[in-house]
């Protein structure tokens, strides 16, 4: 186990665990994280196996910042708005995956789960290997959400390459998933469909979509939810 005191070492050592197949967990702006190189099927595929995790539902990925996430997915006017606005934040964007997007990644659907969390640790590790890194909790699928570091290490063990610890989260919820549809017709504008409340209220992202006339020119004003 590492604490993060030296960011950079810590970064450095970390990207290179996964890069060569490993699992590292580390701190992010929500709960804790479990990382490996998504590119990588084996690896894909350790982390799915640590976590018990049904294979089909797919592995959220983090970026350094919106630029890289732009290699995965062509970003329409409103997902780039609340990129811009959110970004770094806790907020996760579901978006359609682009044809560069292993389809190991996306687990036979058309559509990825993206976000640059607000944390130098993951950020820093994203931009060291040149790619995302896997954003999913550092947890077994259905327990207790990973906050701190113990929790994690009781649920995952010696599974795990490496543990970096930064003390308790500054969170006690996980990022806010939402994405964006077509309201009809095909065109904008465009609802916004929460999958899952979280850090960011709905009515804080509401509020804030409300003052910005860039994004009441692409939004209908309507938040829809995804069926349970």
């Amino acid at each position: 186990m590492q604490d993060s005191n030296n960011c950079e070492d810590i970064i450095k050592e970390a990207a290179s665990i996964v890069l060569e197949g490993g699992l590292v967990v580390y701190p992010t702006d929500t709960s804790y994280g479990l990382a490996c190189d998504p590119r990588q099927e084996d690896a894909m595929e350790r982390l799915v196996n640590a976590k018990r995790r049904e294979r089909h539902l797919g592995i959220p990925l983090l970026f350094s910042d919106l630029t890289q996430c732009e290699v995965y997915h062509e970003f329409a006017n409103l997902e780039k708005i609340l990129a811009k606005m959110f970004w770094p934040g806790a907020l996760t964007l579901v978006v359609i995956a682009s044809s560069t997007v292993p389809k190991h990644v996306a687990s036979g659907r058309n559509s990825i789960a993206v976000r640059v969390p607000d944390h130098a640790i993951p950020r820093g590790m994203a931009n060291e290997i040149g790619a995302p890194i896997s954003g999913t909790s550092a947890n077994i699928s259905g327990e207790e959400s990973p906050f701190d570091i113990d929790t994690a290490l009781k649920q995952l063990g010696d599974i795990v390459d490496l543990y970096i610890d930064d003390g308790p989260s500054k969170s006690r919820l996980n990022s806010t998933i939402v994405g964006v549809e077509e309201a009809g017709m095909g065109e904008e504008p465009l609802n916004i469909k929460v999958y899952r409340e979280g850090e960011i209220t709905i009515n804080e992202l509401t509020d804030r979509l409300k003052v910005d006339s860039d994004a009441l020119k692409s939004w209908t004003m309507r938040i829809v939810y995804a069926d349970k």
